[in-house]
């Protein structure tokens, strides 16, 4: 089934920049805008951008990546599923919801892992970013390559 849609007026800058995008990864203008809009706020990331795809990004799309979160809703979810769960007294449904979470989680981690290597390839100093949530330095980044 199809879902409804809504029209957007787009700058001509990011329209260009999206054929850009599309013509060197052999996809349309419109699924480029379409993926990075579903990145940023499609409850859903299962069919986000792969993380090779990434290298296509300009450096503030790679910023978005990092420093996308679950909203304090979902965190509050996930928190009480886990909690649950290491309680003993998770449903089923309950279990299979938990499992996607997580499944989310370790996604988004791996899309700001590739994202931060990619800055950090492209100049940025990322030992801040590193430094403020959690990570003493970059060197675990590197071993992604």
């Amino acid at each position: 089934m199809e879902q409804p849609t809504k029209e957007l007026k787009v700058p001509a800058a990011i329209y260009e920049r999206a054929e850009e995008i599309a013509g060197e990864t052999n996809r349309t203008a419109e699924s480029v805008l379409l993926e990075s809009l579903a990145m940023l706020f499609s409850p859903d990331t299962g069919d986000m951008e792969e993380p090779d795809a990434l290298s296509c990004f300009n450096d503030d799309q790679l910023w978005m990546t990092v420093l996308q979160r679950l909203t304090p809703k979902q965190d509050a979810r996930l928190r009480e599923l886990a909690d649950r769960g290491n309680r003993g007294v998770l449903r089923e449904r309950e279990a299979t919801e938990l499992e996607a979470w997580v499944a989310r989680v370790d996604r988004q981690m791996l899309l700001r892992s590739r994202a931060l290597l990619l800055l950090q390839r492209r100049g940025h100093d990322i030992n801040l970013y590193l430094e403020n949530h959690g990570a003493l330095d970059g060197s675990y980044i590197e071993s992604l390559a």
